[in-house]
């Protein structure tokens, strides 16, 4: 095996700072030596790739350009070279079927691991068995479906160790991503989009109910009684109760989709295109997979004769989305909104002249924001919290 100097295995494995929820650093590295108290003493690398053992530390300035005493860095930091410690016996490390992706609930279930092998895969593994926490969030290993994504689809994130990457085929992101950024890995979502048509997504059919039981779902009132600790308990339990009665909306004919429905934020997003006018819909939904923003639109809607596939018009009667909107006043990011709601016929002469049947009623609204900023809203309950600290 060549072995490699400093600068050479930290370009091959990139060196760098590791996620701030700690799940993956060098102290949970099995090639780290001595250094186990973080706070005190050295830390040595001593991974096989490398010519000579190296301390992970960073040095204080010293005197006359000289470098002063180190501070142990070693649970801040990771490499690609990372390998994982053996798991506890009994512990299984779960079998991932092709095209199929793992989300991790100590990571908020942002990033996808393509490997079931993957270091934080391993450790997320190591903390559910030891019943340990990571910010206060329990351990838990979620396999999605990706089937019907395509290559070149846009995701929010990925793993970026090679073992995910690898397997991960898709575009970063919908917005940057922070941590990528901050590293230098790239793709960081700062990248040019490349458009990508993807139509043969179909709607999610967990539950299916009439439109009188489809609306309940959004009477919220409840929430604000329940025995919670805060208001973020709060806004969990709002958030859980919306995800199991609401079926993800793909991109198949909304005459197919089965009620009630949730508009991601991955896919769908408000149409802000200066184009849009009045024609009898509150608010303008996009779905990315099948509508090409950065062409925009050619005509105001008014004056197309159909409506560009991709396109929903949504009403919002119960005002969550205004509500949503005042809620988020006063905080210094730019909100990200996802709908939802009831698929209803349209009775609008103008939209069903233009090639449109449906339109989405607007029952409740996610909102998500800079860092861990969070909300719901739906009727008789609203709240939005930052609980990134937590």
């Amino acid at each position: 095996m060549l072995k490699l100097k400093k600068a050479d295995f930290d370009e091959k494995h990139r060196f760098r700072e590791a996620r701030e929820e700690g799940l993956v650093n060098c102290v949970s590295c099995a090639t780290m030596t001595d250094g186990t108290n973080t706070q005190e003493g050295p830390a040595y690398c001593e991974h096989e790739e490398r010519l000579k053992r190296i301390k992970l530390g960073e040095y204080w300035s010293g005197f006359w350009g000289e470098p002063g005493e180190s501070h142990n860095i070693a649970s801040k930091m990771v490499c690609d070279g990372y390998q994982s410690k053996p798991l506890p016996e009994g512990v299984v490390v779960p079998e991932l079927p092709r095209k199929h992706a793992i989300l991790l609930e100590t990571q908020w279930r942002d990033p996808y691991h393509g490997d079931p092998n993957c270091p934080y895969v391993i450790e997320e593994l190591r903390i559910r068995h030891e019943d340990g926490k990571v910010r206060g969030r329990t351990g838990g290993v979620d396999i999605v479906d990706n089937r019907d994504r395509v290559t070149g689809d846009t995701i929010r994130d990925i793993c970026e160790m090679p073992c995910c990457e690898s397997k991960l085929p898709y575009q970063v992101l919908n917005r940057p991503n922070d941590y990528r950024r901050r590293v230098g890995i790239k793709p960081d979502g700062t990248e040019e989009k490349v458009w990508v048509r993807n139509g043969i997504v179909k709607h999610e059919k967990k539950v299916n109910m009439s439109l009188e039981e489809a609306e309940s779902v959004f009477d919220l009132e409840g929430f604000n009684h329940i025995n919670a600790r805060s208001v973020h308990d709060k806004i969990v339990a709002v958030s859980n109760h919306l995800h199991k009665y609401c079926n993800s909306l793909g991109s198949r004919p909304l005459s197919k989709a089965a009620n009630p429905v949730w508009l991601n934020s991955s896919n769908f997003h408000i149409l802000k295109d200066s184009s849009v006018d009045d024609l009898g819909a509150d608010i303008w939904v996009y779905d990315n997979r099948l509508f090409n923003v950065e062409k925009g639109l050619e005509k105001p809607l008014s004056e197309l004769k159909k409506i560009p596939e991709g396109l929903i018009p949504c009403m919002d009667t119960e005002g969550a989305f205004s509500e949503a909107e005042r809620g988020c006043f006063g905080y210094n990011f730019s909100p990200s909104f996802s709908f939802y709601g009831v698929i209803k016929k349209l009775e609008e002469r103008v939209l069903i002249s233009k090639g449109l049947n449906r339109f989405l009623e607007i029952g409740a609204v996610h909102v998500s924001g800079y860092e861990h900023m969070w909300g719901e809203f739906g009727k008789g309950f609203g709240a939005i919290e930052s609980f990134h600290e937590q």
